[in-house]
């Protein structure tokens, strides 16, 4: 029987980005009510995460992830929810560049309500189930009635990259690979088989999804890109529309928080700019 009362948590995998990752935590506090908020540090420096500390909201509560870990988010996600968080009746993984634009205690209410009410064990975006990839704003699963016969998320295969534990010191070969199945579609799947996946609908989509629709929200993407080098000519116009929107973000930043960003990051931002054309 599924778990009566799901109260989800949030989680929010803060990678490289301090500035990302704080404009999302404070968004969510503004737009939750008494919800626990957690993030975990990925990707960064001792000292950055340290900076990043002294800008979280109050009573948001950090769990250590290992600095010699895989930095892939499939092995993070493992760590939170099938090891940290293992008896958690329910987590809300949030992107870390996901702005939240509206009140969302409606929504988690409601969410939870369902999750409460049926044995659900992944809910996700009303994408095509046939999807090569998942791209998602957040997605949900629960610790505790998670299948024991799927212990893994990681794409398959899986090829842990040195740039994603340390996107500062490492950059990404530039070689575009698309895994057989990305981060979760091999649960997804199975999960799907056994009929316990609830899916939602963002605003505008077409499809219904069995859970209410994503909270208005901006979720802007991309940061990989910073970690490799510049992309065939063929990803131009993609490239010039993520450089943009990064700028456009950190021009509106606090300045106390860009004071705290990755210089590295920072430079590399600068550096796609100045190639793709990209004005400020």
């Amino acid at each position: 029987m599924p778990p009566a009362d799901v109260h989800s948590a949030l989680v929010v995998i803060s990678w490289w980005s301090n500035c990302l990752g704080l404009s999302c935590l404070h968004r969510l506090v503004q737009h939750t009510h008494e919800r626990d908020l957690i993030v975990v540090q990925v990707g960064k420096s001792a000292g950055q995460k340290q900076r990043f500390r002294e800008h979280v909201p109050p009573d948001v509560i950090e769990l250590e992830y290992p600095d010699d870990a895989p930095g892939e988010h499939s092995r993070v996600i493992q760590a939170v929810a099938l090891r940290q968080m293992r008896t958690a009746g329910g987590l809300w993984f949030i992107d870390h560049d996901v702005l939240m634009h509206e009140d969302c205690t409606a929504w988690l209410a409601a969410s939870d309500a369902i999750f409460s009410e049926r044995d659900i064990c992944l809910g996700l975006h009303a994408a095509p189930p046939a999807s090569p990839a998942i791209t998602q704003p957040a997605f949900w699963m629960t610790p505790a009635r998670w299948p024991e016969s799927i212990p893994s998320l990681d794409a398959i295969p899986f090829e842990p990259q040195p740039s994603a534990r340390r996107p500062d010191l490492f950059r990404h070969d530039g070689a575009m690979r698309m895994p057989l199945k990305d981060t979760l579609i091999e649960a997804r799947d199975e999960l799907d088989r056994a009929g316990k996946v609830a899916r939602f609908p963002l605003a505008g989509d077409q499809a219904a999804g069995d859970l209410p629709p994503f909270p208005r929200h901006t979720h802007l993407g991309g940061l990989f890109l910073l970690a490799g080098p510049l992309l065939p000519p063929e990803f131009a116009g993609w490239m010039r529309t993520t450089v943009a929107q990064l700028v456009d973000f950190y021009a509106g930043c606090p300045a106390a928080w860009r004071a705290i960003e990755d210089a590295e990051l920072l430079r590399r931002l600068a550096e796609f700019q100045g190639v793709l054309h990209v004005g400020s």
